[in-house]
């Protein structure tokens, strides 16, 4: 029981990450295999929906992130996008790369593309929402400001 309290979130993260995934995937398919949209752009599209899904429900379903007022949810998103432009970046770079480099079909290196990525969003999205990590950045800002007074005394 211990083991699954421990690792709730990131069993929770990994249900909504797959199915982000899909969606991304879904969206990936139908943007450049059906619609021809070039590919980099069906990437960047479906990175951006499937993202939009997953700050809602890693904020509301994994780390149980209340929202309070519209001040926070907009500074959450912020911080949660800057982290998942890194992840575009990898994303783009490694689809492009990959499609060019290995003869397999598009959506096999999407699948692989998406785990990677999940990986790394998953430790991302800990740090923004989960704020038992925030009571460190609090102590750090607090032990800022005490050494700040003592020096002005």
């Amino acid at each position: 029981m211990d083991f699954l309290k421990k690792y709730r979130n990131f069993g929770v993260y990994c249900l909504f990450g797959f199915l982000a995934s899909l969606l991304n995937i879904g969206i990936f398919d139908l943007s450049h295999n059906y619609f021809h949209i070039t590919l980099w752009i069906a990437n960047t599209i479906a990175w951006f929906i499937s993202n939009f899904f997953s700050f809602f429900v890693t904020k509301l379903y994994v780390f149980k992130s209340e929202m309070e007022n519209l001040k926070k949810l907009f500074k959450e998103g912020m911080f949660f996008l800057v982290s998942r432009i890194f992840s575009l970046i990898f994303d783009d770079i490694f689809m492009v790369v990959a499609v060019f480099i290995f003869p397999w079909n598009n959506l096999i290196i999407k699948a692989i593309d998406q785990l990677i990525v999940g990986l790394f969003n998953y430790f991302s999205s800990k740090l923004i929402f989960n704020y038992q990590n925030r009571h460190l950045i609090d102590r750090i800002k607090n032990l800022k400001a005490r050494r700040k007074s003592r020096n002005e005394i």
